[in-house]
């Protein structure tokens, strides 16, 4: 499984509206971003809480 541990956006403006738990396929929408960088996430379905086990909906198409 790929997996995607940096992510990091040049301004908050560019802030996903939400990420993808690679645990599970489901979108979340309780995510911080702290400096650009993911801080804190959640996926409500899993459990799954580590910032390495979420991607973008553009990351997610990237993947092989």
């Amino acid at each position: 499984m790929l997996r995607f541990a940096q992510h990091k956006l040049t301004a908050m403006g560019d802030e996903p509206e939400y990420l993808i738990c690679l645990q599970c396929e489901t979108p979340t929408y309780q995510f911080e971003y702290h400096n650009g960088k993911l801080a804190q996430v959640v996926c409500n379905t899993c459990g799954a809480d580590d910032v390495s086990d979420f991607v973008t909906e553009a990351e997610l198409e990237e993947q092989p």
